[in-house]
């Protein structure tokens, strides 16, 4: 049941008019089913994994909550059979394949067995979320005492699948206000309808369509030729094709969590952001603060933090963020090329943090840089950022190195007009530029917040509209591989 598609705005009809009709006591027993009907409908087998890590973590948390003793061996249980579960799923049959490599080296005759691991969707998201749950209950969060509602906050339908990365203390206060306190109490209690929060829903829902079905999608289809065929190209068609992948990954992933949160809202929950203009950065450091920040984040509270962060002294520090952003590449797949995309960022980010060591407060901090400075500071983080998603897309290392060969040293093969999906891309690639402006703008957020409701409502119907003329050929979403 894909976002962009019929099927899921009928089911979402169906449940935006449940939630709100229904008696109070019913929403959230309600909602838990309309969850994992959504995910079911994926494939039965799947909901088996999702209920059992579910149920076991919860049990967890309630034993590391009241057996204070023994809290630590509870806290190592669920941290061992939530990352066994990921390990066997996700990195089973790739590290068999790594071991029979360098058996290979010893003994040609060595063969491969050919094992097929099929992964559970969204595996890697709802299993982060339960990890932070036990982690976050065992340094003194209270835990969920309801089954039912630890299992609605890890299947809520509209983050279960790609994130965003929700922690407990962010929903499961919103959930407890329905079930134990009146609507109208606390800043993150669902109220009674709230129409402007229904309005806002939709426009996030709209807005993230456009994203995708748009600008992903078309950027999806010169991207997908350049990567698949990498020596074909010269130089304009491969840079053309890295920037359309760059739009893509954008475009897809933050089109997914706005629609989510467009959902969510529509619901009368609040999810977290996952995006904040990422490629207007002026450093990598920056840049982490603004992509995937629940996944920052994450990798920041449970992983960066607890092998010491920055307080072991500057080596140490170093060390413990190539150790972060090499795991959080693995977290993306089993790949090389994720690992190597992962060690990537933590040596930029390194090098950030030894350049302002070396600079001091004295360039950054106390005086505010020019424009010409910020300029070139973020069309250089924007270039670095870029030759990783090269890596990160590419099927395999030398598939990765003959696209970066190809962006500087390419023979002129190009004879004729370009392709349509090639000079497609470059319009959609202004747009996406144009919307990155805006978007940093505040001017049409104002413009927007000034709007009466009718033209509020002529203005989603031109996204609508946009939606069916301009859409590209259907693409799954990236993260959903993940």
């Amino acid at each position: 049941m894909l976002f962009p598609t019929y099927t899921f705005l009928y089911f979402l009809l169906v449940v935006v008019v449940g939630r709100w009709l229904l008696p109070r006591r019913a929403v959230l027993p309600f909602l838990l089913a309309a969850s994992y009907v959504f995910y079911l409908s994926w494939g039965p087998i799947y909901g088996l994994l999702l209920a059992g890590t579910t149920v076991v973590t919860w049990f967890l948390g309630q034993l590391i909550e009241r057996d204070p003793r023994y809290k630590k061996l509870w806290l190592v249980t669920g941290l061992v059979a939530s990352l066994g579960t990921l390990a066997f799923f996700k990195y089973a049959a790739f590290l068999v394949q790594q071991v029979y490599a360098l058996a290979g080296l010893v003994d040609d005759a060595v063969v491969p067995p050919e094992i097929e691991i099929v992964l559970p969707l969204g595996v890697s998201f709802f299993l982060f979320q339960m990890i932070s749950y036990l982690v976050d209950v065992y340094r003194g969060a209270p835990s969920e005492p309801s089954l039912s509602r630890y299992a609605l906050y890890i299947t809520f339908f509209p983050q279960l699948v790609a994130g965003p990365i929700v922690r407990g203390g962010e929903l499961l206060p919103q959930f407890d206000a329905i079930a134990t306190r009146p609507l109208s109490k606390g800043p993150l209690a669902p109220r009674a309808f709230d129409p402007d929060r229904f309005a806002a829903g939709i426009d996030l829902l709209l807005r993230g369509f456009l994203k995708k079905v748009v600008i992903a999608d078309n950027l999806a289809a010169w991207s997908d030729v350049v990567f698949k065929t990498p020596g074909a190209y010269d130089t304009l068609a491969t840079w053309v094709g890295v920037l359309a992948y760059a739009g893509q990954i954008y475009g897809d992933f933050s089109g997914y969590t706005d629609m989510a949160r467009g959902a969510g809202k529509m619901l009368g929950f609040e999810l977290p952001d996952n995006f904040a203009l990422p490629y207007l950065s002026r450093s990598i450091t920056e840049f982490w603060r603004r992509w995937h920040m629940t996944l920052s984040r994450w990798l920041r509270d449970y992983l960066y933090i607890p092998l010491g962060g920055n307080r072991c002294g500057r080596v140490r520090r170093y060390l413990n963020l190539v150790i972060t952003m090499g795991l959080g590449g693995l977290w993306h797949g089993a790949n090389w090329t994720f690992v190597i995309w992962g060690l990537y960022h933590g040596l930029l980010l390194i090098l950030h943090k030894a350049w302002l060591h070396l600079t001091g407060p004295t360039l950054i901090g106390r005086h505010r840089p020019s424009f010409l400075y910020g300029a070139l500071a973020m069309a250089g983080t924007f270039f670095l950022v870029v030759l990783g998603w090269i890596v990160f897309r590419a099927p395999d290392v030398d598939t990765a190195f003959t696209v970066m060969g190809h962006l500087f040293d390419a023979p002129a093969v190009h004879t004729g007009p370009r392709p349509d999906d090639m000079v497609r891309a470059m319009w959609f690639l202004g747009a996406l530029a144009g919307a990155h402006y805006l978007g940093a703008a505040r001017w049409p957020k104002r413009l927007w917040a000034a709007l009466p409701p009718p033209l509020r409502g002529l203005a989603w119907a031109g996204g609508i509209l946009a939606c069916y003329v301009f859409a590209g050929r259907p693409a799954t979403f990236i993260y959903f591989q993940f």
